[in-house]
């Protein structure tokens, strides 16, 4: 499978995990049509420990979906953070993902000599506990 992305909500979701640094910021993506994220919708993280985890409570993720239906747009991913930590699927992230059908974009975010942040972003469906790579293609004209 393949997710396409616009560029400004990437670079949206990576300015937020950046801006979020060290917490895990997380949210959700719309798009018209399933494999496509065309917007984003922040959430708030919930979990015991931002740093290491996140969690969306379940009101808000109910909220995000009606939102996104009135304006004629599926939910189509989530995505969150990892701050210090490769942008691929942790153990609480395979045990934890419940939205059948969304692609999951992980950021990671890693420090770099001198104190600069940078982001990696890539794109997965987690499905019975397993992680499966989807290609993430960017839409859209380079700034």
């Amino acid at each position: 499978m393949t997710f396409f992305i616009t560029r400004p909500a990437l670079q949206e979701i990576e300015r937020r995990a950046i801006a979020g640094f060290p917490h895990e910021i997380c949210g959700f993506l719309g798009g018209e049509v399933v494999g496509q994220g065309r917007e984003t919708r922040p959430a708030r993280n919930v979990a015991t420990d931002p740093r290491v985890e996140y969690n969306i409570a379940p009101e808000e993720t109910l909220a995000a979906l009606l939102d996104l239906e009135r304006r004629g747009l599926k939910l189509t991913g989530v995505y969150h953070s990892h701050p210090r930590y490769p942008a691929r699927p942790s153990g609480t992230d395979l045990a934890l993902a419940d939205l059948p059908g969304a692609v999951y974009l992980i950021t990671s975010v890693m420090e770099e000599p001198g104190g600069s942040l940078r982001c990696e972003t890539r794109a997965w469906q987690l499905q019975r506990r397993r992680a499966i790579p989807t290609e993430l293609v960017v839409i859209g004209q380079e700034p």
